[in-house]
């Protein structure tokens, strides 16, 4: 008898002394998820606040966009030469045909460029969170107008370095026919919630000729979950010009 209540008092100590464990080990795990759940919210809302950083006015991204993600730049020009302001529009979309993959289709100045670009990217070097890297890239110049005859074929990389508030976004490419070199880089940061401050250069430099650069700057304001407006003035500093001053309208569009 004295023996069964002795084994009966044991298993009473063995039920409480598990109870207690259970009760605490609950709580700790609890805490533990939700600071494992703080910081994978806090780096996903980070990544997702680099992922809105506006694009900048004309130079290409230097990775290519995310699978089903869609960018559409859409653009007013009044270029300015010898006292004549001249009206055009500009178009630049994009998007990820695959993780790898990015695809560009754009026009600078529709009603006088009868070529439009339509190029490929491919994301050779990423950073661990694919913000960053650089993108090897083939683009086919193709006419759309009678003015222009033949398909040109330029070879270059783009890349893309992101910042803690912003991205500095390059693209550098060859056309041998021409033999055209082209290229621009651009500094887009977050100055406050929603608005972005771009300074971007852009030149080229053809054999024989004296190579022009340009440089644009304004700022873009978010004025919607997945609209931004954007005003931007560009000039020439080199004494080879294609044009006075620039001023530019532009509505981006991302879905």
């Amino acid at each position: 008898m004295k023996m069964q209540q002795a084994m009966l008092w044991s298993l009473v100590l063995l039920a409480t002394s598990a109870g207690a464990s259970a009760s605490k080990s609950p709580a700790w795990q609890v805490r533990k998820q939700d600071r494992s759940h703080q910081t994978m919210s806090q780096g996903s809302m980070d990544k997702s606040e680099q992922e809105e950083v506006a694009h900048p006015f004309l130079t290409h991204m230097g990775m290519p966009e995310g699978v089903r993600t869609h960018s559409l730049r859409l653009s007013g020009l009044t270029t300015s030469m010898d006292g004549e302001s001249i009206g055009d529009f500009a178009f630049h979309y994009e998007t990820g045909l695959t993780s790898l993959i990015g695809f560009h289709l754009r026009n600078d100045d529709y009603t006088t460029n009868p070529f439009t670009e339509a190029m490929f990217q491919y994301a050779a070097i990423r950073s661990k969170d694919g913000m960053s890297g650089i993108s090897p890239l083939i683009e086919f110049e193709f006419p759309t107008r009678r003015a222009g005859s033949g398909i040109k074929t330029l070879f270059g990389f783009s890349s893309t370095l992101t910042l803690k508030r912003g991205a500095i976004n390059q693209v550098l490419h060859y056309e041998p026919r021409d033999r055209m070199l082209e290229g621009s880089v651009a500094y887009v940061w977050e100055a406050s919630k929603g608005v972005y401050p771009v300074i971007e250069l852009l030149g080229e430099a053809m054999r024989g000729e004296k190579p022009t650069v340009n440089v644009l700057f304004g700022p873009k304001f978010k004025i919607g979950k997945s609209t931004i407006v954007g005003f931007a003035y560009e000039s020439p500093i080199t004494p080879r010009k294609e044009f006075s001053a620039r001023f530019m309208l532009q509505l981006e569009f991302k879905w």
